[in-house]
């Protein structure tokens, strides 16, 4: 089998993320080497505020539509977000700099793992959203050819992908930003029963979001009442949260200036073109019968797909 290879791997960047004892490694986000040494500098010197939050997910898994709900729980308001919420990155933003655009209180967001995170990260309060992988794979698709390649040179020729190629890589080679979903979704599972996590369905926030808002103010303490759930589920339904977020989003100066030379499009349209169709069950419209019999194999002989309840 003909397996891709990501062109922003570790082969390619040797960049990682590493667990304490070196037993975990995955491929980093590589900006560039200035800017990247001063998100890992700024992730080793950094001390949690009590009062903020941790959002994990994997890549669409629902990043965007979770961290709206928290920060608008935290606000007490179900008005959008002006500032796009890559200044709260770990991943993409150096954290000196979040206080400029996002002071404390606010909901800090990563796709890593939290096994190679610094410790000051871990076990902290938690919001972890999964996402089935099918429908996750046909999402990073259109999120890695089609809008990453479109804002990055680098990606250029890799835009030229079809579905199908891209899915071999998706299941069978580790050796991507952030590592596998598989592996992600699997170490981050194990998590559940911690007191500091909690874990959302994406597909539970679409199907009933008012009981899945109510789960995270519950967790995070926010206490805020009924009527606030319903609009914050209203809101961040997700016509209206794409609607929304297009026309009041903005982008901080110094956000401005993290993006500047990385990217050939504009920041603000970068933020705006992330929301694709946050629909369930899209990819029976992408997978071929073949390819859904080689997906379902897969899984069957992945073990966390007999525990999770994922829904298709």
């Amino acid at each position: 089998m003909d397996i891709p290879q990501h062109p922003m791997g570790g082969a390619v960047t040797n960049k990682y993320m590493s667990s304490d004892d070196g037993s975990v490694k995955v491929p980093a986000i590589y900006i560039n080497e200035e800017s990247s040494k001063k998100i890992e500098e700024d992730l080793n010197r950094y001390k949690w505020h009590s009062d903020d939050f941790l959002l994990a997910t994997y890549p669409k898994n629902g990043t965007h539509f979770m961290w709206e709900i928290m920060t608008m729980l935290m606000r007490g308001s179900a008005d959008y977000i002006t500032d796009s919420k890559a200044a709260c990155m770990l991943d993409l933003f150096p954290l000196s700099k979040s206080d400029l655009v996002f002071p404390s209180p606010r909901v800090l967001n990563t796709h890593y793992r939290l096994d190679v995170l610094p410790q000051e990260f871990r076990d902290r309060k938690t919001v972890l959203v999964i996402r089935n992988p099918k429908d996750s794979a046909v999402s990073m698709y259109y999120h890695e050819i089609h809008i990453m390649a479109a804002i990055n040179a680098k990606l250029k020729e890799w835009s030229q992908l079809s579905f199908s190629q891209y899915l071999k890589m998706y299941l069978f080679n580790k050796d991507v930003p952030y590592g596998s979903y598989f592996d992600y979704t699997e170490y981050m599972w194990s998590l559940r029963d911690k007191p500091n996590v909690l874990v959302i369905f994406f597909e539970d926030l679409k199907t009933d979001p008012v009981a899945s808002i109510q789960k995270v103010n519950e967790f995070m303490g926010t206490q805020r009442d009924a009527d606030l759930v319903q609009q914050i589920a209203e809101a961040t339904n997700f016509e209206n949260m794409k609607k929304g977020k297009l026309v009041n989003t903005k982008v901080n100066d110094e956000l401005r200036k993290q993006f500047e030379g990385i990217t050939t499009g504009d920041a603000n349209d970068i933020s705006n073109r992330v929301y694709r169709k946050g629909t369930i069950g899209d990819w029976k419209n992408h997978l071929t019968v073949a390819e859904n019999e080689m997906f379902d194999e897969f899984l069957a002989n992945w073990k966390p797909s007999k525990e999770i309840p994922f829904r298709y």
